[in-house]
């Protein structure tokens, strides 16, 4: 992923596959909730900005599609997609590519019929969020807890990792790196609030510049 790509977060959920639709090639999965994951966040699924998923809606092979493109990494998008909320979780309806024209996409479509694979996983970028008010849940405290208040969808892939507790792809330093940036936020006693106010605006411009850059490549 490049620099501009930085802000672009990774959440995949406990696997539950809701329906399946062999004539249609199509499999129903839920994609996000509400549930704390291991980045220490929470995703407010009334938050979600789909407008930009809806005018590109590409499913990924473990998020193999960012960066520079090779010729066969095409193959990396394996379906179309239809996200939507219901009952306070992100729903995806993925029809996966047939095989006259994607090999990878007709082996992954089998494995989830076959149930060795049945994870998907969400690519966003942040547009809002609070930390919680909750005693022993604000930054730098031992349950700290960020709420994601607006998310913008880029794109939901299909991964092999199993369902594991609502965990995050990501590994421990990336998170760390994430949990870092979120604390920056907040006012330690060195800081004012007009430092802060600042940082928090630097944060918003950066998080702008990433979603206009998401768009472009989406896009192309």
């Amino acid at each position: 992923m490049n620099n501009d790509m930085d802000n672009v977060k990774i959440r995949n959920f406990s696997a539950e596959i809701r329906k399946k639709n062999e004539e249609t090639r199509t499999v129903t999965f839920i994609a996000s909730d509400e549930s704390r994951d291991s980045a220490h966040t929470i995703l407010l699924q009334d938050g979600w900005d789909l407008s930009r998923f809806e005018k590109n809606p590409i499913i990924g092979y473990n998020h193999q599609i960012y960066g520079s493109w090779k010729p066969e990494d095409v193959d990396f998008v394996i379906g179309k997609g239809k996200a939507y909320v219901e009952d306070k979780r992100l729903l995806v309806d993925i029809t996966f590519e047939p095989a006259s024209i994607n090999e990878l996409a007709e082996k992954v479509y089998q494995k989830v019929l076959f149930g060795s694979i049945n994870s998907v996983s969400v690519g966003f970028i942040p547009i809002k969020g609070h930390w919680s008010d909750k005693e022993g849940e604000g930054p730098r405290e031992k349950n700290e807890t960020y709420f994601y208040d607006q998310m913008q969808l880029l794109e939901i892939s299909v991964v092999n990792i199993p369902a594991n507790g609502n965990a995050n792809k990501k590994g421990e330093g990336e998170v760390e790196d994430e949990l870092k940036e979120l604390r920056a936020l907040v006012p330690e006693t060195k800081k004012t609030t007009e430092e802060v106010d600042e940082v928090s605006n630097a944060n918003r411009v950066k998080l702008l510049k990433a979603a206009a850059s998401a768009a472009l490549m989406l896009n192309q």
